[in-house]
């Protein structure tokens, strides 16, 4: 079974929280939002109400049985084992048993759609995807077709609607973004008013994540010198060539401007000497070879990953003949005519040749490149996204000459994006430039977080795999109690950006301590001052870490102790003051030295971070001997 993505990054939370960039949580009024006016569109969805009917149902089940058709002939391709396997953890007799109740059970329903959406390889084939949305529709207007006074509910949420748009189009805060995105959620899974739905998303939803790339980050894992010696074997208008060819160049990125999509280019640029023997018949030819090359391939970047385009190489070859042999001095005359004769016509068959090996080398060294990239992205973006429908909403990758950019825009069925623009760059022409509007680690942290439960020994896990010092209050010992905390499926993270601040904050929903359980709404948070430090983002707490039970008026003495109990844990885990020391960069680009923090800036809901390249102290060069590596 593939590691579960879900728990991990709920145990990494804690972590991603206090690390070089700092997640906050919510009540700042932000930017207004440039909506414009919505009153009429939501005016006029108040008429649009649809009941869902036992047709509406019908279809929807029609759909679903067609789609597990699709799926099952997936399944059958397979072993019987892998089969029967799969069956049994997608909870497919029960499905089945479902689907043939006349009045099915909605909560036996919704266990069985949990388990067609995660993280493990295979959930994010199509067939799947297919099936999950399918059973999705299905689950939702067999709610809404038994909802009792469903149109006055709809008339409700629609005036909610209203109430909330007007707030939030004033000055957006994260309550209203809240509120606006539930009942959009709402109306949705009774596919009520989808025009209107459509034209408020365009006005409210902008992306909430920019980040830009300098060519010279980019270039900096891929430049290196190319110093090859390879054999030389040609027959060139009847003469048979041996000998040895020496390359020498340099292999450089370079990035080309799109609009719709990145472009980088790579390139290479080098000379390639030969010494070579030749027979032809009765007459040997001694020559030295000398031909300046280039050559470049074209990268497209957007939202599927990587596409690499054939590559170019372009070759001007020019001989010299060193020697002439033959036996006989008439022979030895005719072959130093015609190989003069033949001179130009040579050297064209022998530039034609190198371009066409360069081109070849190029690509075949590049195929790896591009594979492991996308492989990487599949597995470790792409998988856990697509298996639970939440690959964002908009991806948009473009480039200029000097910098690839990255626009993306996530929000799920009952969330939204940001509010409007994201603030300008101060530093622009850094090496890594971050925008990141809080909403998208909230929406994220919903995604991956939510139901998922963080025990004690996970926390000292993880802080041992990150090389951290076990505070004493986190250490475990024999005479320590075991104790967890479970995420809420609401809002497991709070955080929100406000002026030089970033408040974080977890909410669960069952604490546990030894034998005893706290089964109440658990929220946690810290507010720290965020600046730029001398190497990195420097974040101070201000004022204790706050544990409260926001659904409490008033608190029994389990809940106190649980109050203090928690308060003490998470102190150790939300330091007094947390300090960056800049972006190391692994594999490839580790030797371009570490990423330090240029410019930074807080403003309400959003967070803006610069970075520059400083180039570590000198090394030997190395010899490298393949093109791309």
């Amino acid at each position: 079974m593939i590691w579960n993505l879900r728990r991990t990054a709920a145990h990494s939370f804690v972590f991603l929280a206090t690390g070089f960039l700092l997640f906050t949580g919510n009540v700042s009024a932000q930017q207004p939002t440039p909506a414009g006016d919505l009153t009429q569109t939501i005016e006029q969805a108040k008429s649009g109400f649809k009941p869902v009917t036992q047709e509406d149902v019908a279809a929807a089940k029609s759909t679903l049985q067609a789609k597990l058709g699709s799926l099952q002939s997936l399944l059958s391709n397979g072993s019987s084992e892998n089969e029967q396997a799969w069956k049994t953890y997608l909870r497919w007799e029960d499905l089945e048993t479902q689907l043939s109740a006349e009045k099915p059970d909605l909560r036996t329903l919704e266990e069985i759609y949990l388990k067609f959406k995660g993280s493990y390889a295979g959930l994010d084939k199509k067939q799947v995807v297919a099936a999950r949305q399918a059973l999705r529709t299905y689950i939702n207007l067999v709610y809404f077709s038994q909802v009792d006074q469903y149109k006055e509910q709809f008339d409700l949420q629609i005036k909610s609607l209203a109430d909330a748009v007007k707030r939030y189009t004033d000055a957006a805060t994260g309550d209203d973004a809240r509120a606006i995105g539930a009942i959009l959620g709402w109306l949705e899974q009774g596919e009520q008013v989808p025009a209107a739905l459509k034209t408020i998303r365009n006005k409210l939803d902008q992306p909430n994540l920019y980040a830009s790339v300098s060519r010279e980050l980019i270039a900096s894992g891929i430049r290196r010198p190319v110093d090859q010696v390879n054999p030389v074997h040609e027959i060139i208008l009847g003469t048979d060539v041996n000998g040895t060819a020496h390359m020498v160049g340099d292999v450089d990125v370079n990035l080309v401007p799109s609009k719709d999509k990145g472009l980088i280019e790579l390139s290479l640029t080098g000379t390639v000497t030969s010494n070579n023997v030749g027979v032809n018949g009765p007459a040997t030819i001694y020559s030295t070879g000398f031909s300046t090359i280039g050559a470049s391939k074209l990268l497209s970047v957007d939202q599927d990953g990587l596409s690499p385009n054939p590559a170019i190489a372009h070759a001007d070859t020019s001989t010299t003949f060193n020697a002439i042999c033959a036996k006989m001095r008439l022979v030895q005359k005719i072959a130093t005519k015609r190989a003069y004769q033949q001179k130009s016509q040579a050297e064209a068959i022998a530039s034609d040749r190198t371009e066409i090996r360069i081109q070849n080398r190029f690509d075949d060294e590049t195929k790896d490149l591009v594979a492991d990239a996308n492989t990487r992205l599949q597995e470790k973006l792409y998988r856990p996204l697509i298996g639970r429908d939440e690959f964002p909403d908009e991806i948009n990758v473009s480039t200029t000459t000097d910098h690839l950019n990255l626009e993306v825009m996530q929000a799920s069925q009952s969330q939204l994006a940001a509010p409007g623009p994201a603030p300008a760059t101060e530093d622009t022409a850094a090496d890594l430039t971050l925008k990141l509007h809080e909403s998208i680690v909230n929406n994220y942290g919903e995604t991956f977080l939510a139901g998922v439960k963080l025990t004690d020994e996970k926390l000292v896990e993880l802080l041992k795999e990150r090389g951290a010092e076990i505070p004493e209050e986190l250490k475990i010992t024999p005479d320590t109690d075991p104790w967890s905390i479970t995420f809420d499926y609401k809002s497991p993270i709070q955080v929100v950006f406000d002026n030089d601040t970033v408040k974080i904050g977890i909410r669960g929903r069952q604490f546990t301590r030894g034998d005893n359980d706290v089964n109440r709404t658990i929220a946690i948070s810290a507010d720290y001052k965020i600046e730029k430090g001398e190497s990195g983002t420097l974040l101070t707490r201000t004022g204790d870490v706050v544990v409260d039970f926001p659904t409490q008026e008033r608190l029994g003495p389990l809940d106190l102790t649980a109050k203090t109990f928690l308060r003490k844990k998470f102190e150790a885990v939300f330091k007094q003051e947390i300090v960056g020391e800049g972006i190391k960069l692994e594999g490839e680009w580790e030797k371009a030295g570490t990423l330090r923090i240029s410019s930074l800036s807080v403003t309400p809901g959003w967070f803006v971070g610069s970075w520059r390249l400083e180039a570590p102290a000198p090394a030997a060069a190395t010899e490298v001997t393949s093109v791309v590596e």
